[in-house]
């Protein structure tokens, strides 16, 4: 076996591995952009919904609610539908209460 590395092997990937990162840094620039430009419409909407007597911190506890009961539905969303009543009989025999989604928002 040989110590010996092929230089001009070496640089051509240090080359285009080092264009590629270039690529990504650039995209996640644009990337940021974007979300800042969201974020700033999401300020503004929380702002109209406050100024409407929409109380901040209960509407924040609304998203963050919605989102993880979809995180929750996610994880069976791809299973069959037997897999998915054993999740759900596994969960009642842990005592765990059964989630009937008859309260929850429909999805946007």
């Amino acid at each position: 076996m040989s110590n010996q590395v092929d230089k001009e092997a070496l640089s051509e990937a240090v080359k285009k591995i080092l264009e590629v990162e270039t690529v990504i840094e650039s995209d996640k620039g644009s990337y940021m952009s974007k979300c800042a430009t969201n974020r700033e419409k999401i300020k503004e909407i929380k702002q109209d919904a406050r100024d409407s007597g929409v109380p901040t911190k209960e509407l924040n506890a609304v998203l963050k609610r919605k989102k993880l009961m979809d995180q929750v539905e996610a994880v069976v969303s791809n299973m069959d539908q037997d897999e998915a009543e054993l999740v759900d009989q596994m969960e009642l025999a842990l005592g765990w209460a059964a989630n009937d989604n008859e309260d929850q928002p429909e999805a946007a």
